[in-house]
């Protein structure tokens, strides 16, 4: 910090303070610090955050909080900061000495922190008078141990403190209370703020709640999920789907008529140059929504129906802001009043000393699969004390930060169920877009600044010369699309509008088939060429790509440049990034290796990204992109350019709108966890490729192989329509889009140029999550080995190919089969995973087998012994299934019988009991596995018939599992069960 060099003392009052925190000693410690000099007052802050860091959790909390709610203005914000900045630390108890070179278990996971019973340093001798001496250490020990129990019950009891058993239930009641109506989270907080901001400028920051630029097609039936009637699937091409319903909630007068469209800027007449006639553009008119910027109306289209608008607009990435939109519906709105008894900067620290913010900060450090989700949220929840922080007196700012402080419980005590975190992690971001927009602190030079530092950090080699050598501007666009295009706009504008390369290798980004026709199967470089489009990363990953081709090829074509040619334009997509084990980046190559030529003036750089992708850490909230620019400086040609770059942007008017101030804090508090993501996401996708679902590298026609770095692979199917299988595996989310937090695939993807395609002709882009590798298994492995006709153990195809379109259950059973036969030491992997490949067959078939009953035997298999390593997720919905599909018939003796033969005639390891208690006991750990809530309507249809007096009845009835079972239907059923 700026005071660190400065001696630093604590603050007068400070003692009396430690030893009975209260406002009245807060205050004192507050205007101490407030009478320092600026300097000094930054350094004995740090050491009050510093002394509090190692105070246990709820002191530190409190104390914290009663600080800074004393402090005002500058100073508040400048403890704010400092507690930032200070690490977490648990209280120092004694501790055993450590072996050398042993490595110590976690704090919380340490007894020696929650048990008084460690030697004394110095043991005093037995008083002579006793015979035979007393052993005090032992009698001591007992002491402390009995104040211990009580110490023990308040820790347990304890519902702020996140190792106890106290926060642990009451996060569970906590996630069985959210969505309880069948609604979902989303839709609750909107309900609950909506008349707390109606009528004012916040309302529409209310309406974004929930909003995703790619939302999900799977139907949720309420909790932990995002939903917004305004979203889209895909908002950049469907957003027409719920237009209406914006425009229905607009207020100004200039509404589009009949015939007219949406559109996001006025600029995008001059785009339309590159598609239509120049007498068509010439009839058009565009007028914008407010003002003179931003969200337009295209009127004239509908003099023209032989031309397809809609797709041209699309390529144009002519789509409207959803945020400025949104912005629109409040126009003409009174600010809300502040609310003087809040204070959300008190709240803020009181959240960052938590307990809670505590382990989710030890989570991120760990190596489990939530941690680099949990990372991603620490940095942007302590980059909410950054800059002015939020916005003190604002009552929805606090609504907000109560609402991130419930969703972090949530995430931290469900860090072993990922699926779980990870949807509490993508909510948090609605919250966090909250006290953004309502703050509204960053500005067009934060985005500059920001943009410029990330640039830097991932280029180094082109550092010394960006301000000299070679000048940077980046410019916020409305999507990646819009960024390409506006680029192409820009380039072809001084340029011969048909000399368009693209790379002869196969690596593609965006669609752009419509907008650069011809060029879509690639075209050499030749020396007239004037503009190169290529991509970092592909998005179809069927090769490798290679930044040193890249770069040999534009070196070749810029010295083909004449003296007053215009400057050679390479047009690059960068959006998905990676960095190397060293930390060194396909942009750092690209960029080193051409940074003399843009130096030299004989080249002109358009970096094109969108942020919905992985820059919006898998949640898709933002839809936005950027368009950076590296040329020249003091070139005229290159003056040209930026000038026009700098006009796109004015005519957007993107800056000052909801969007940007979230975009803005996660490129300046998150950008590391971009990457981080991304290589964490690909590690999965390897893994897949390799044991889940491996194909021959040399057809393409079954998909790609796993390309370095890469979070994507391509599938297809021999048999059977593979997006109408894909649909089936309701555990696999489904988008329109890539980069998020859970797994997910987009159906529909085009093939490599020029190379044999799947039957159908299409493939599906599987994008891996931040699940367990367990998970990946559950997900994969079943429908990657049947598609192959491997079964497991193999090392190639082996039987007849299985028609996935017309699954029968006896190939299922032929893999289950061949598994039995590989012994753990023949194969290490299927070892590891051997629980989960057959949970894997199990929701497969469930999910594709018809009719669904004929599965029935493996789900009561499966149950019928214990199948530990298998995650909740699947175990819940397989039991879920078994449930259901036990309501068909009564569960009586005979029944049950013939369910126990069923099931031990599935090939599984491990023996089943020979008579009914064989499918009493897989009923029964399914319904153990299940929450209350999920429990009961499954529950209540049961036809549970064990109440008679048949020596069989009483015997089942009499049984450990028939008890259990029984009881556990009875504890559902209760009216007071969640």
């Amino acid at each position: 910090m700026s005071g660190s060099s400065v001696p630093a003392t604590m603050p007068r009052g400070w003692e009396t303070f430690a030893a009975q925190p209260d406002e009245s000693t807060a205050r004192a410690v507050a205007q101490a610090l407030e009478s320092m000099r600026p300097r000094t007052a930054v350094s004995s802050m740090r050491l009050v955050a510093e002394t509090l860091a190692q105070r246990p959790p709820r002191e530190r909390s409190e104390m914290s909080r009663l600080i800074v709610s004393r402090l005002s203005g500058d100073a508040a914000r400048t403890f704010m900061k400092a507690t930032a900045e200070v690490r977490l630390a648990s209280p120092v108890q004694p501790q055993a000495p450590a072996d050398p070179g042993t490595e110590q278990p976690p704090q919380h996971e340490n007894v020696l922190h929650n048990l008084d019973l460690l030697p004394p340093k110095q043991l005093a001798e037995p008083p002579a008078t006793t015979p035979g001496g007393r052993d005090r250490q032992r009698i001591e020990a007992l002491d402390l141990a009995t104040a211990d129990l009580v110490a023990a019950e308040e820790r347990t009891d304890d519902v702020r403190d996140a190792s106890t058993m106290g926060y642990l239930r009451e996060a569970s009641k906590l996630i069985n209370t959210i969505g309880a109506q069948g609604t979902t989270y989303s839709q609750e907080r909107r309900a609950e703020l909506g008349p707390q901001v109606t009528g004012t400028t916040q309302e529409h920051i209310v309406e974004q709640i929930g909003f995703r630029a790619a939302k999900t097609q799977r139907v949720d039936k309420g909790g932990l999920s995002t939903q917004n009637d305004l979203a889209a699937t895909y908002w950049r091409t469907n957003f027409r789907d719920t237009l209406e319903k914006f425009v229905g909630k607009l207020r100004v007068s200039g509404l589009p008529g009949p015939g007219d469209l949406v559109v996001n800027s006025p600029r995008v007449l001059r785009k339309l140059e590159m598609m239509v006639p120049p007498d068509v553009v010439a009839a058009l008119k565009i007028t914008p929504l407010a003002g003179k910027t931003g969200v337009s109306v295209l009127s004239g289209t509908d003099k023209f129906p032989d031309i397809d608008w809609n797709s041209i607009l699309q390529e144009l990435g002519a789509t409207p802001s959803a945020y400025q939109m949104y912005a629109l519906m409040d126009t003409g709105k009174q600010p809300p009043p502040d609310d003087l008894k809040a204070d959300t900067r008190a709240d803020l620290v009181q959240l960052i000393t938590s307990s809670p913010f505590s382990r989710l900060q030890e989570i991120a450090r760990g190596k489990g699969e939530v941690a680099p989700v949990l990372a991603m949220i620490e940095h942007l929840v302590l980059g909410l004390t950054d800059d002015l922080g939020p916005d003190r007196y604002d009552p929805l700012t606090a609504n907000a930060l109560g609402s991130l402080s419930r969703l972090i419980d949530i995430a931290v005590a469900y860090e072993h169920n990922p699926t779980v975190a990870m949807r509490a992690a993508d909510l948090m971001m609605d919250e966090i877009g909250v006290v953004l927009a309502a703050a509204g602190n960053y500005t067009r030079p934060d985005y500059l600044d920001a943009m410029r530092a990330i640039l830097l950090e991932r280029a180094p080699s082109i550092a010394k010369d960006v301000g000299k050598r070679v000048q940077l501007d980046s410019h916020l666009m409305t999507s990646g699309m819009d960024a390409l295009a506006t680029a192409l706009s820009i380039a072809l504008g001084a340029r011969y509008r048909d000399q368009v390369s693209r790379p002869t290798e196969k690596i593609d980004y965006f669609e752009t088939g419509l907008l650069l026709g011809k060029l879509k199967k690639g075209q050499t470089v030749a020396p007239r060429d004037d503009v190169l489009v290529a991509a970092l990363n592909p998005s179809t990953p069927f090769n490798t790509p290679d930044p040193g081709r890249l770069v040999a090829d534009v070196l070749k074509a810029v010295q083909t440049r004449k003296k007053d040619d215009p400057p050679f334009a390479l047009i690059l997509d960068s959006t998905i990034e990676t960095a190397g084990p060293d930390g060194s980046t396909q942009l750092d190559t690209v960029l080193g290796g051409l940074k003399d030529a843009v130096a030299d003036g004989r080249l002109e750089i358009f970096l094109c990204k969108s942020f919905q992708k992985y820059a919006s850490f898998g949640t898709g909230k933002v839809a936005a992109g950027d368009l950076t620019l590296l040329s020249k400086p003091g070139a005229r040609p290159s003056g040209s350019t930026r000038a026009q770059a700098m006009l796109h942007e004015s005519d957007l008017d993107l800056a000052r709108h909801d969007e940007a101030q979230l975009v803005v804090h996660m490129l300046k508090h998150g950008h590391r966890d971009e990457l981080a993501l991304i290589a964490d996401a690909a590690r999965n996708a390897r893994f897949v490729d390799a044991f889940c679902w491996p194909i021959d590298p040399s057809n393409p026609a079954q998909g790609s192989t796993y390309v370095d770095g890469i979070p994507l692979l391509l599938r297809s199917t021999p048999t059977g329509k593979v997006d109408a299988l894909f649909k089936n595996l309701v555990q696999i989310d489904q988008r329109d889009s890539f980069s998020f937090l859970r797994t997910s695939y987009v159906g529909g993807i085009p093939g490599p140029w020029e190379s044999p395609s799947p039957q159908d002709g299409w493939y599906v882009r599987i994008n891996p999550g931040h699940e367990s590798k367990e998970s990946m298994v559950e997900c994969f492995y079943a429908f990657g080995h049947l598609t192959t006709s491997t079964p497991p153990g193999a090392k190639g195809p082996v039987q007849a190919g299985v028609d996935l379109g017309n699954l029968q259950l006896k190939s299922v059973r032929e893999h289950l089969a061949a598994l039995n036969g590989v012994a753990d030491g023949d194969d290490p992997d299927l070892a590891r995973f051997r629980t989960n490949v057959i949970a894997s067959y199990c929701a497969f078939a469930l999910q594709n087998v018809r009719p669904r009953a004929s599965a029935l035997p493996l789900l009561l298999a499966f149950f019928a012994r214990p199948m530990d390593g298998v995650t909740i997720e699947t175990r819940r919905y397989l039991a879920g299934e078994l449930l259901s599909l036990a309501q068909a018939k009564d569960l009586d003796p005979k029944t049950l019988g013939e369910w126990s033969n069923a099931a031990r005639a599935v090939p599984m390891p491990g023996a089943i009991a020979a008579d009914g208690t064989a499918a009493l006991s897989a009923l029964r750990r399914a319904a153990a596995v299940l929450p209350a809530w999920q429990l009961k309507p499954l529950a209540e249809k049961l036809r549970l018939k064990l109440d008679g007096d048949t020596e069989e009845a009483t015997r089942l009835r009499g049984s450990g599992d028939g008890v259990r079972l029984l009881a556990l239907v009875g504890q559902a059923l209760r009216p007071d069960a969640t």
